[in-house]
Parts: structure tokens; C-alpha cells; sequence
């Protein structure tokens, strides 16, 4: 397992995961994750459900909100599983969503096919747990961020939704891994702001992985 190369994309060449994002409704009993073994050989497939300090913006909250049945499975090659999320006893908040991540790592029989070398892949990818009857369209909260130039660059999400940043760009520069703006919370994404006036553009991903069309803020004066 240390010899692994593990990186966060989802896995092409072996296991294929139905989805790059979940959303674990309340009144979801379970939430089922596809698998599918597009190889020839056996992939082994160990799955957890993790906070999410790995995404920049988030709040953290304790992964024991969630299992995964089964946590470890063997797939032979060219068959289909399916993970099964459930959730535990553990609190959490009802007024707005929280985020996890669902880490899917998987590891090659080790068989020596041909030329070609076999690595071990491991995804991590976003897990929104979302209470029943929050306000508002999840897909739109991208549109009510509020953004302020003051020291640095900052935006405040007056929604109960999470709201991934995605081509943030600050005067035609995009930010390298932008991360998320939480529910009703305020972050500072940047200290050093590039003039006096800043011109915002992003865009933002829908709950199937769908990139949502670009908003281009009007243009901030900084103090």
C-alpha cells in the first residue's frame, strides 16, 4: 500500500465511481455510490466517509455522521457494486448543509498486464449532507454571494447551501483552487488585490456535477 500513487481524480483506468459529487438528502433512508470495474482484473476498493478540511471555505464537521457498506469490497474485472452510504446517530446542523468527503481508494490486483503499469488511485470527492425545507434553489445560491474588497478580497454566502467556487477569476486571473464559501458564513479568499478596482468572475457546479453559467460581478473599488 505505501508503494501506491494516490492522487484525488477518480479512477479511468480500473474503477469507475458513478458520480464526482453526492448529495445525501434527509430523507434519504441511504445514499447509493455506483461502482464499476472498466479492467480486466480485480481492483481492490476501500471507502470512507472523511471531514472536509481538505476543501479550502469549509466548516468542519466529524465524519462518524456517516458509514459506508461495505467499507472494503473486491471487484472483479468488468463487474458492478454499489457503496451504500448511511446515516448514524450523530447531530447535525438543520438549518443548513454540511460537507464531507467521500474518499474511494482503490488498489490493482497486481497482476502484470502487458506493458502497462497499474497504480492505485484514491478520489476524494465532495459528500453535502442537505436537511429537508432550507430556503431557496441549492443550484442558484451561487448567485447571491456578496463580495467586498477591503485589506483583501472577501465573500459572504447569505444562503444554507455550500457553494463551490469554480473559475474564480480576480481582473482575468484565475485562482488556483478556490475552494467553497460555507452556509451564512464569510471567508477571505486573497490579501493581495491586483489595483484599485477589481473585476470578479465565477461560476459554480450544480448538484450533478454540471458547470452553472459565469457571473461577472460588478466592479469593486478598493479603499
Amino acid at each position: 500500500m505505501a508503494l501506491l500513487l494516490l492522487c484525488a481524480l477518480p479512477a479511468r483506468a480500473g474503477v469507475v465511481i458513478g458520480g464526482t459529487r453526492f448529495v445525501y438528502r434527509q430523507e434519504q433512508h441511504a445514499l447509493n455510490v455506483p461502482l464499476r470495474n472498466a479492467s480486466d482484473s480485480a481492483w481492490l476498493v476501500v471507502t470512507r466517509v472523511q471531514s472536509a478540511a481538505r476543501w479550502p471555505g469549509a466548516r468542519v464537521t466529524a465524519a462518524e455522521a456517516f458509514v459506508v457498506v461495505p467499507p472494503i469490497c473486491v471487484l472483479a474485472g468488468g463487474q458492478e457494486n454499489t457503496l451504500r452510504l448511511i446515516r448514524t446517530a450523530s447531530p447535525l446542523p438543520t438549518d443548513r448543509e454540511s460537507l464531507f468527503t467521500l474518499s474511494v481508494a482503490t488498489v490493482p490486483s497486481g497482476k502484470v498486464d502487458g506493458n502497462r503499469v497499474q497504480m492505485g488511485v484514491r478520489s476524494a470527492l465532495k459528500l453535502i449532507y442537505r436537511p429537508s425545507g432550507l430556503a431557496g434553489e441549492p443550484q442558484q445560491a451561487y448567485r447571491q454571494l456578496r463580495w467586498s474588497a477591503g485589506r483583501g478580497l472577501s465573500v459572504s454566502n447569505p444562503t444554507p447551501y455550500y457553494v463551490t467556487l469554480f473559475n474564480l477569476s480576480i481582473n482575468g486571473k484565475t485562482l488556483d483552487n478556490p475552494g467553497v464559501v460555507a452556509p451564512f458564513s464569510t471567508r477571505s479568499l486573497s490579501r493581495e488585490l491586483p489595483g484599485k478596482v477589481i473585476q470578479l468572475r465565477w461560476q459554480t457546479l450544480n448538484d450533478y456535477g454540471r458547470v452553472m453559467p459565469p457571473i461577472t460581478a460588478h466592479p469593486l473599488r478598493v479603499p
